[in-house]
């Protein structure tokens, strides 16, 4: 069963590994974290669209834009294309605080799904968050669903469009070695993704999952550090994107059911159906214009 959460910090009872170097005598782990969730997320099991993580955990954490809200996101982009300020709604988890010494690596994955496309950006992020002030000690992942006909869904260009360009705009993990990536141009037909789910804005151009993507941070120094993860529609808020992560020692954690607009209808409802007339509708409408 999958559940959501909405904006209430919650204990999930996670085990976050931080991997440490061997000059170090164990690797760092935490017990007991809790996260603050806002919007929509939860925990899932894999399958056909996003299959099980590199770490074997039966079950990972997504995040969400279907029942998201506004005002989530970090990033300010430049309001080009078809992007806009007021279609911004999606989803973040937060981690507690937690420690790390210089040298110790963050080992993490992410699968980006999408089923919008170019011309209507939707973004994700993962970044690593300076307790106490909130600011950004490290960017861990991004990904882009308008880049996907150029291949470049992550990372996306995402830092590069901050309006703000005295911000750090490259990524400071290792994603997936160096190599890059493009969408896996499979199916859509994912919970997470509500009543978007199975559908695909322009069938011209690629929706689906990125794959898992491994994102490996080295701290540069010791100190006091939260995870941020999120997800976000950038361009309109009609079709839908999530992320979903994982890393060693995710376990069973517990996401209570939402009880406000966190929560969304599952895809096997009638709901579905009368929905994805109108996204349909929505469909013609954008090839129109």
């Amino acid at each position: 069963m999958k559940f959501r959460s909405s904006s209430a910090r919650v204990a999930t009872g996670l085990l976050i590994t931080i991997l440490a170097p061997a000059t170090h005598a164990a690797a760092l782990s935490f017990n007991g974290t809790t996260w603050a969730s806002t919007g929509a997320s939860g925990l899932i099991a894999g399958d056909s669209t996003v299959t099980t993580s590199p770490t074997g955990n039966a079950r990972f954490g997504y995040v969400t834009t279907s029942g998201g809200v506004s005002g989530v996101s970090p990033l300010l982009l430049k309001a080009d294309g078809k992007g806009n300020e007021a279609s911004n709604n999606g989803s973040t988890v937060l981690s507690s605080v937690f420690s790390a010494r210089a040298n110790d690596t963050l080992s993490l994955h992410f699968n980006y799904v999408s089923t919008d496309g170019r011309g209507y950006d939707d973004y994700a992020w993962a970044r690593l968050v300076t307790a106490g002030t909130n600011t950004t000690a490290a960017w861990l992942f991004t990904a882009r669903s308008t880049n996907s006909a150029r291949g470049n869904v992550v990372p996306g260009n995402v830092l590069k469009r901050q309006q703000d360009n005295s911000l750090p705009d490259e990524l400071d993990a290792a994603l997936n070695d160096g190599a890059s990536i493009g969408f896996n141009v499979s199916s859509t037909t994912w919970d997470p993704l509500g009543v978007s789910s199975g559908y695909c804005w322009d069938t011209a151009n690629t929706c689906g999952p990125s794959g898992w993507i491994h994102s490996a941070y080295t701290f540069t120094g010791a100190g006091d550090f939260v995870l941020e993860f999120g997800v976000v529609n950038w361009g309109d808020e009609v079709f839908d994107s999530a992320l979903a992560f994982d890393f060693s020692g995710l376990g069973q954690a517990r996401f209570p059911d939402a009880t406000t607009s966190g929560s969304v209808p599952e895809p096997a409802s009638s709901a579905l159906a009368l929905l994805g007339l109108g996204l349909m509708g929505t469909l013609a409408r954008r090839k129109r214009t």
